[in-house]
């Protein structure tokens, strides 16, 4: 009787243990994008990273409509973390562009990622050669709650049409490249770092062409949304005869600014110090070099504030320290 009491108390002191380990648990949800786009592998390898080095966190890759969305689902406490367009996150933090009316404030900067190109796809026997070209055309801006769709905008804006001149079709990177290859759209618009995979299944498959930029429609673009900057996309990334005139962003990792400061701390320090566990092919542009890229005026967490100033990027006000 006394040793059935004992395991007893054994059994009922282990679960308590269990339970105890499994409340402590720190479960952190990553807002990325659809699955055909890097968002999302990259969001999962990220994840990975969290879960391997910092004891207590069980981080996740969360599938999503993209960069506006991720800045809701962060404000409505659905989500801890966020890969977001630089661009899309200024918006939103200013209450500026399509975020005039719902101006958000509840995330800040863990660190700059990587460039992301506006891509505009078509088939390679498309009669498509420029952006006036579009007009009354079926054309994917992008899924919806996408930054995609901002910076699809801004390009029509730029060669004087409004996306009333096109059969506008709000798509993913995936449909998109279905869309394309069926004949169902004529263009579609993909803003992602390179080489992305839709637009190489399709290169592999139908072929494909990328449309340039004049250098006046590049001009209209930097002039009237700063944020964007001008970069040539090699022709070599997808088989092209020649490199494309592009505009780009910088993807960025954000979290909720509730986020426990030494958490974040560990976080950031993990991004840029565990070389090895990040396999994403993105992962090389993930540097101390352009931890700032693109931030702008946007707020940093004070958790990778720490960690920059322990690596001298930021000084004792956690001002930027120029080079």
């Amino acid at each position: 009787m006394k040793k059935r009491f004992l395991a007893m108390m054994m059994a009922a002191i282990m679960l308590i243990a269990v339970c105890s380990t499994a409340s402590a648990a720190t479960f952190i949800s990553i807002a990325t994008g659809g699955t055909s786009g890097t968002y999302y592998p990259l969001g999962g390898d990220i994840a990975n990273l969290f879960n391997t080095v910092i004891d207590g966190v069980k981080a996740s890759a969360q599938a999503t409509g993209g960069s506006a969305d991720n800045l809701r689902l962060i404000d409505g406490g659905e989500a801890e973390m966020g890969t977001v367009q630089n661009d899309v996150s200024i918006y939103a933090y200013t209450a500026q562009d399509t975020f005039v009316n719902e101006q958000i404030t509840s995330f800040s900067v863990v660190a700059s990622l990587y460039a992301e190109y506006v891509q505009i796809v078509v088939r390679a026997d498309s009669d498509i050669k420029c952006i006036s070209d579009l007009k009354g055309k079926s054309v994917s801006i992008g899924a919806a709650g996408s930054g995609v769709v901002t910076n699809a905008l801004h390009v029509l804006e730029a060669a004087g049409m409004t996306v009333e001149d096109i059969n506008a079709q709000y798509l993913s990177f995936a449909e998109s490249g279905d869309g394309l290859k069926n004949k169902q759209i004529d263009a579609a618009f993909i803003c992602a770092g390179i080489p992305n995979a839709a637009i190489t299944e399709l290169a592999s498959t139908t072929g494909v062409r990328l449309i340039s930029l004049s250098d006046e429609e590049v001009a209209k673009l930097i002039a009237a949304h700063p944020t964007y900057a001008n970069l040539k996309l090699p022709k070599d990334v997808y088989g092209l005869e020649e490199d494309v005139n592009c505009i780009a962003i910088t993807a960025l990792l954000v979290c909720t600014n509730n986020l426990d400061e030494e958490l974040v701390y560990q976080m950031t320090k993990a991004l840029f110090e565990q070389e090895g566990i990040l396999t994403h092919a993105k992962a090389a542009e993930i540097t101390l070099d352009t931890a700032f890229a693109g931030v702008g005026e946007l707020p940093i967490h004070p958790g990778a504030v720490r960690y920059y100033q322990e690596v001298n990027l930021m000084d004792a006000e956690g001002k930027i320290i120029a080079e």
